[in-house]
């Protein structure tokens, strides 16, 4: 295809068949009115707003993922590649982080081998690395706080995780996309973005947290074709039905730290009505 599409935060770009995806949800969304576009000089993009997407119930209940899904999305392989400004600053401090979250095996591997590695997914893009149970060598699920040794950190040091953590690791399910004119389109997974998003139809079926269909089915005891990922024995308040709000309100700190207040007001001038 003559255009190309980024996914923002990581240097790969939207396949063909993404792409195509993409361009026809895309076109179908601006004739609606569903997509408005924001161009304002006093913005560092012209913005593509998803209202309908970001209008999605979500809830990033993460210190309670253990008691609604068998493995957490940040387990069970690694990181999209970050854009490569972020890979000196996480070399810098991964043997800060290494040091005080990490267990004597990750920290061993990160000293002899470095903290990133190259895979076939990541189109030979560096990313950090897995250890030898098949996790991100900065998982670290279980004890209090976010899963991630990065997040934690930053958050001790009173930075903000921006700072160190990946984007992709923060911006789930919310998903940006910039095109070749540097528009970037701000949307969210669900089932008619999954065909283009980074997330995909895995993360929409598998976890609980932007799907809010699938928590209340659980809660009908409707579970018969769920998948194995999503525990079916959930209490009232694990991933609470009336707890979920839109996409971009749970979004709210990663949008502002990415692109500033100034967006995120006009994205909630254009949401109003759907909180």
């Amino acid at each position: 295809m003559s255009k190309t599409w980024f996914f923002v935060g990581t240097p790969l770009e939207l396949t063909e068949q993404e792409a195509y995806h993409l361009q026809k949800y895309s076109k179908k969304g601006r004739a609606s009115g569903q997509i408005v576009r924001i161009d304002a000089p006093h913005l560092p993009h012209a913005f593509e707003i998803d209202t309908a997407a970001l209008a999605t119930p979500v809830l990033l209940d993460c210190g309670r993922c253990h008691q609604a899904h068998a493995e957490s999305c940040c387990e069970g392989g690694f990181p999209f590649p970050p854009t490569e400004d972020l890979l000196p600053v996480l070399d810098l401090f991964s043997p800060l982080i290494a040091a005080r979250h990490l267990d004597a095996a990750a920290q061993r591997q990160i000293r002899e081998q470095g903290l990133f590695a190259a895979h076939l997914e990541t189109a030979g893009h560096p990313t950090i690395a897995t250890a030898a149970g098949g996790n991100c060598l900065f998982c670290r699920v279980e004890g209090e706080g976010p899963a991630c040794a990065a997040h934690r950190f930053a958050l001790e040091q009173g930075r903000g995780p921006h700072e160190l953590k990946p984007l992709s690791c923060l911006l789930y399910p919310l998903d940006l996309i910039e095109g070749a004119d540097g528009t970037v389109l701000l949307t969210a997974l669900t089932a008619d973005t999954a065909r283009f998003s980074r997330w995909g139809e895995d993360y929409r079926l598998d976890f609980l947290c932007a799907n809010l269909a699938l928590r209340e089915r659980v809660a009908a005891g409707k579970t018969d074709d769920l998948r194995p990922n999503i525990r079916r024995d959930l209490d009232e308040q694990s991933f609470a039905p009336e707890r979920y709000r839109p996409a971009y309100l749970e979004g709210r700190e990663t949008l502002i730290a990415r692109y500033g207040l100034e967006l995120y007001k006009e994205i909630e001038s254009l949401m109003g009505g759907k909180s």
